[in-house]
């Protein structure tokens, strides 16, 4: 949790200086704006980070699915030919149905 950025550069800029500085308050200032900059790139950093780790997530995600589709594929095709069967054996009964008529038509008349 968190060690993924933990050699990003914006660290550099936090470390404790040990050099004791006489208090101005322009120094002062120029430390918090310092600080509020490195804490904003901090963010957009990580927030970029954890797009790019989400990014891939989801590519390793649509491969297993597409193994897992490749793999049981025969699920989806053994539906498919029972319903292609059906129809043609629907077909072949209409068939035989107007041939029947058609003999009796042929036989009335």
């Amino acid at each position: 949790m968190g060690k993924e950025l933990a050699v990003d550069p914006a660290f550099e800029f936090e470390k404790k200086r040990h050099c004791p500085v006489k208090y101005s308050r322009q120094v002062w200032l120029k430390s918090v704006e310092a600080m509020k900059q490195v804490e904003e790139i901090k963010q957009k950093r990580q927030a970029h980070f954890i797009m790019q780790r989400l990014r891939k997530a989801r590519e390793i995600e649509q491969q297993r699915d597409v193994k897992h589709v490749h793999r049981d594929l025969q699920l989806l095709r053994a539906d498919a030919a029972g319903v292609k069967q059906r129809l043609e054996d629907d077909i072949i009964e209409e068939e035989h149905i107007i041939d029947d008529e058609m003999e009796a038509v042929e036989a009335a008349a």
